[in-house]
């Protein structure tokens, strides 16, 4: 980390990402360059989806899971405004602000899905 970024959790309000530029997703050790919000969703639905077990959720989930309007994961991408592909049959709606994309992945797919992202933190760009 440099004097040009700070970091929050995943964890934390999702209020808290909203006029934020996203610059990486840090997982532990392990860090991941991105540009946008978007891209904070597919390095962490690709982390979660990597693992067996919680791919079969993500699986399970599909269809089940859904907005206030649309379905926010789904086994095809019909339907959706932003389709994202995380996998094979497997795509969430990236349609979003910061606030609401992250809001969703954590509380409406990562906690049902039972992935612990408490280790995972965003890196942000300082004003």
């Amino acid at each position: 980390m440099n004097q040009r970024e700070y970091t929050l959790s995943l964890c934390v309000s999702p209020y808290l990402f909203v006029g934020t530029k996203p610059i990486a997703v840090i997982f532990g050790d392990e860090r991941v360059d991105v540009k946008s919000w978007r891209g904070v969703y597919a390095a962490v639905m690709k982390c979660c989806n990597d693992t067996p077990e919680h791919h079969e959720m993500l699986m399970y989930l599909r269809n089940k899971t859904a907005g206030k309007v649309r379905v926010v994961l789904s086994d095809r991408p019909d339907g959706m405004t932003r389709p994202y592909k995380i996998d094979t049959d497997l795509y969430g709606e990236i349609h979003y602000g910061s606030e609401t994309l992250m809001h969703i992945m954590c509380q409406r797919i990562l906690k049902p899905a039972r992935f612990d992202y408490s280790d995972i933190r965003i890196a942000l760009k300082r004003k």
